[in-house]
C-alpha cells in the first residue's frame, strides 16, 4: 500500500519543467502546449505557455488558410498577409471561414492574456529552432520556419532571444492589435460576401464542365487571364464586405482593444527604459543592443510612443483625422464612427459623402511624427512597424 501511495504521489506531482524551447522545437506548440499545463506553475512557466498560446493562436489561422488553399498573401495585415507553403489537394471553402478564423483568433489572444504572470518572469528562445505546423502533420516542413512566415530577418548563427518582464507587455500590446483587428473584421461579417464568392464558383465550374456550343465565338481565357480572378475575387469581397452595416458593439470593442495596445506598448516603453542589463535583448532601449543584430535609431522609444499617442487620441475623438477634401481645423472623428458606424462605400469616402456625418473642427494629426519615423527607418519603416506593435 506504501508503495501504491507513493506511485499516486508521483503521477500527481507536476513534471519537472524542461527548457521550453527545447519542447516548441521538438514537440511543436501542440505538444509544448500539453507538456507546460503539466509542469510546476511559475512566472517562468507561465510566460512559456503565453507565448505557446499566442503562437498557437497564429498556427491555427495559418493551418485554416492552408486547409482551403489561401496561401498567397489575402491582405496586407497581421496573419491574412503571410505567405504560406501550398496544398496541393486543398479543400473547398466555406462562407464561415473567415468568420470562425477570427473567432478563434480572438479567443486565442485572450487565452494568451489570461496566462501572463505578474512580475518578474524570463524566457530564451532560439528564434531559428521555432517553427508553426501550418499543414497541421505534427511534423516540422521545410517552409514552416516561423522566422520566414512572419519575415522576420535573423542572423547567422543562433538568434537567441531572452524576452524578460518588458516583453510581457509587448506581447500583450500584441494580443490587443490582433483581436482589434479580428473583432473589426467580425464587425463588418465578410460571411455574406464569401457565400457569394462560392456561388459564382459553382457556376462558373458548371459553365466550364460543358462543351462549348455552336455560338461560342469567342476564345477561352487563357492561363494568365485565369490566374486574374483570384485577385479580383479577394478585391470584391472586401468592397462587398466594407458595404455590411457593422456591428457598433464589435467596433467600440475593436477600438477598445487598440487603446488597450497603446496602454500596453506605454508600459513596454517605461519599463525598457528602465533596464541597465543587456542581456540578449527583444527590443533594446538607446543603451543596450537587440540580440538579432539590428540596429534602432537614437529616440525610437520617443518617435514611436509619439505615434501611438496619436493613435489613441484618435481613438478617442481628442484629434481628428485629415481629410483632403476638409478644410485647414476640419477632420473625421474616427470615435464616432466607432459609437455610430455605417457601412463603408469607397466611393463615397473617397469623395466625401460619407466623411460628412464624421466631421467636425478641431485638432487634426499632423504628419511631422510619421515623417520623422519614416526618414529615420527608411525603406524598412512596414517591417519596425510590425516588430514594435
Amino acid at each position: 500500500m506504501r508503495h501504491l501511495l507513493f506511485a499516486l504521489t508521483l503521477l500527481a506531482t507536476p513534471a519537472a519543467a524542461e527548457d521550453p524551447g527545447d519542447l516548441m522545437a521538438r514537440e511543436g506548440l501542440a505538444g509544448a502546449s500539453a507538456a507546460l499545463e503539466q509542469t510546476q506553475q511559475t512566472a517562468d512557466r507561465d510566460m512559456a505557455l503565453a507565448a505557446v498560446r499566442f503562437l498557437s493562436g497564429i498556427e491555427a489561422a495559418y493551418q485554416a488558410r492552408w486547409l482551403i488553399g489561401a496561401t498567397d498573401p489575402l491582405l496586407p495585415l497581421p496573419v491574412l498577409g503571410a505567405s504560406l507553403p501550398p496544398n496541393p489537394q486543398p479543400q473547398p471553402m466555406s462562407a464561415s471561414f473567415l468568420n470562425k478564423m477570427m473567432e478563434d483568433l480572438a479567443a486565442s489572444m485572450q487565452a494568451t492574456r489570461d496566462a501572463l504572470p505578474d512580475g518578474d518572469a524570463s524566457l530564451v528562445l532560439d528564434l531559428r529552432t521555432l517553427w508553426l505546423d501550418v499543414d497541421g502533420n505534427r511534423q516540422r516542413g521545410p517552409a514552416e520556419d516561423l522566422a520566414q512566415l512572419g519575415g522576420l530577418p535573423l542572423p547567422e548563427g543562433p538568434a537567441v532571444v531572452r524576452f524578460d518582464s518588458a516583453d510581457l507587455h509587448w506581447l500583450r500590446g500584441y494580443t490587443h492589435l490582433v483581436e482589434g483587428l479580428a473583432t473589426l473584421t467580425l464587425a463588418f461579417d465578410p460571411q455574406p460576401a464569401l457565400a457569394q464568392r462560392i456561388e459564382l464558383e459553382k457556376a462558373l465550374a458548371l459553365q466550364f464542365a460543358e462543351p462549348p456550343g455552336q455560338m461560342a465565338r469567342a476564345p477561352n481565357m487563357d492561363a494568365e487571364a485565369r490566374a486574374f480572378g483570384p485577385l479580383v475575387d479577394r478585391v470584391a469581397v472586401l468592397v462587398q464586405t466594407l458595404r455590411q452595416q457593422p456591428d457598433p458593439q464589435l467596433t467600440q470593442a475593436a477600438g477598445q482593444h487598440l487603446r488597450q495596445m497603446v496602454t500596453a506598448n506605454r508600459d513596454f516603453w517605461a519599463v525598457v527604459a528602465t533596464e541597465t542589463d543587456n542581456d540578449r535583448e527583444w527590443i533594446p532601449n538607446d543603451a543596450q543592443e537587440a540580440a538579432l543584430g539590428f540596429d534602432l535609431p537614437p529616440g525610437t522609444a520617443d518617435m514611436w510612443l509619439a505615434i501611438l499617442d496619436e493613435v489613441d487620441q484618435a481613438l478617442a475623438g481628442r484629434m481628428l483625422i485629415p481629410f483632403w477634401r476638409f478644410a485647414p481645423g476640419h477632420g473625421v472623428d474616427l470615435s464616432l464612427w466607432l459609437e455610430d458606424p455605417r457601412p463603408v462605400e469607397l466611393a463615397d469616402w473617397v469623395q466625401g459623402t460619407a466623411a460628412l456625418p464624421y466631421a467636425r473642427p478641431g485638432l487634426t494629426v499632423g504628419r511631422d511624427n510619421w515623417d520623422r519615423f519614416l526618414s529615420s527607418f527608411g525603406a524598412r519603416a512596414g517591417l519596425y512597424m510590425l516588430l514594435l506593435n
